[in-house]
């Protein structure tokens, strides 16, 4: 009892810390966000948009699999310090082997492309939000249950962009202090990150052996996979909206889905805090880890509908509040996208906190791909064929993300994890 008191104590703590870090990053983009769409206008707004799709995939390669692989990885050798210290340096230096290896492959394509050469300060400077995002080692506090770290750090570098977005930025000659301004503050969290590391839990740098790096490769190969299928549906559908269309339409089409990426993140901390916990709890009892699944993806879909309907009344009066009279084809774009409140915290659940925990990393990467696939196909569709635009743009995600959510819920099925019963 004492144990499962201890436990619930951690969780909550993880929640509270990354329920403010939430908190924090609802507020301020909901000041800056607006801010820079007026003060930019809506077609280097989308142009920034547009830069930021394409380094996505950079951040991609960067990532790996490790948020997810690594997170995993540290809460089972949490207690054993050497195989911990080994893990974190064969996990750092991956990172930052990738985040070279891409940097090199977005220079070559930016002087090659003259779509991407006649900005080129844009794309430089927006990579160094990917450097930033390999040095700072979230999957290391997630894994030791360490949250309040992260949030410290990330509330501190986004504290410090709002700021300095309102100091620098007045219309739209300042646009290139809006990459600028994120890379610096990502860098730099990311150093504080590497020295609390170092002293607060004493690992220390060490150059890792090749094998142990190959190893961690392996581990975050599914994940990895998947993330890029992922890709081919979020960051992708904004990336060829831009090639098809212009900077405008990217920017009306930004507006609606960064408003519901905002809205369901508010499921976010939760499903961070307990992670680590549902992975220790799958290796313990893997009945009493789907007892819990299913009493936390029916309070999920509660809240989630409940902020749906909120969402879809007051969208009009909202948007025209906050972004101003020209939005409206964003507003049309956003009930489209709507549903996907009620869809993409259902399937978090199904794919973060379920498939991964029970080691069904392969299982995650097919649905992943086959979504990919879908997409791919809807797109081509949507935005080529029937020229549907920004339109054609959203209704490729909502039904690619319907689609995995339902090929989840039918697999997990299959291996007598029923969620939904």
């Amino acid at each position: 009892m004492k144990i499962r008191d201890a436990e619930n104590k951690i969780i909550f703590s993880n929640f509270i810390s990354l329920s403010f870090l939430q908190g924090v990053n609802l507020l301020l983009p909901l000041i800056t966000f607006p801010y820079l769409v007026k003060s930019l206008g809506i077609e280097i707004y989308g142009l920034i948009m547009f830069a930021q799709a394409f380094i996505a995939y950079f951040s991609l390669i960067g990532d790996y699999g490790f948020n997810f692989s690594g997170t995993r990885e540290v809460a089972r050798y949490k207690n054993d310090l050497k195989k911990l210290i080994r893990t974190y340096n064969a996990i750092l230096s991956a990172r930052l082997i990738l985040t070279l290896v891409g940097f090199f492959i977005m220079t070559v394509i930016v002087f090659s492309v003259d779509r991407f050469s006649n900005d080129w300060k844009l794309y430089f400077l927006t990579y160094g939000i990917v450097f930033g995002n390999a040095l700072f080692p979230t999957w290391f506090f997630q894994g030791l249950e360490k949250m309040k770290f992260i949030t410290i750090l990330s509330v501190t570098a986004k504290t410090f962009f709002t700021i300095s977005i309102f100091f620098f930025v007045k219309n739209s000659d300042d646009f290139l202090f809006v990459p600028l301004i994120n890379s610096l503050a990502s860098i730099f969290v990311g150093l504080v990150a590497l020295f609390l590391v170092n002293r607060r839990f004493k690992i220390p740098f060490k150059a890792p052996k090749l094998k142990h790096i190959i190893i961690q490769f392996k581990n975050g190969w599914y994940i990895f996979i998947s993330k890029i299928s992922t890709n081919l549906y979020t960051a992708t559908t904004t990336f060829i909206l831009g090639l098809l269309t212009n900077n405008t339409t990217v920017g009306y089409y930004s507006i609606a889905e960064k408003v519901v990426r905002i809205i369901t993140s508010i499921f976010l901390p939760f499903t961070q805090a307990i992670y680590p916990n549902i992975v220790q709890l799958v290796e313990k009892s893997r009945e009493e880890a789907i007892l819990k699944l299913k009493i936390i993806i029916k309070y999920s879909l509660l809240i989630s509908i409940i902020v749906w309907i909120v969402s879809f009344l007051f969208a009009e009066p909202l948007f025209y509040m906050v972004f101003g009279n020209d939005v409206k084809h964003s507003i049309y774009i956003f009930k489209i996208l709507s549903p996907l409140i009620i869809i993409l915290p259902s399937a978090v659940i199904l794919f973060n906190l379920t498939l991964l925990p029970f080691n069904m990393d392969a299982y995650f990467f097919r649905i992943y791909m086959s979504g990919a696939l879908l997409n791919i196909l809807l797109v081509i569709c949507f935005l080529y064929i029937l020229e549907l635009s920004a339109i054609g743009a959203a209704l490729s995600l909502l039904i690619c993300e319907l689609f995995l959510t339902l090929y989840a819920i039918v697999l997990l099925n299959k291996k007598n994890i029923k969620l939904f019963s």
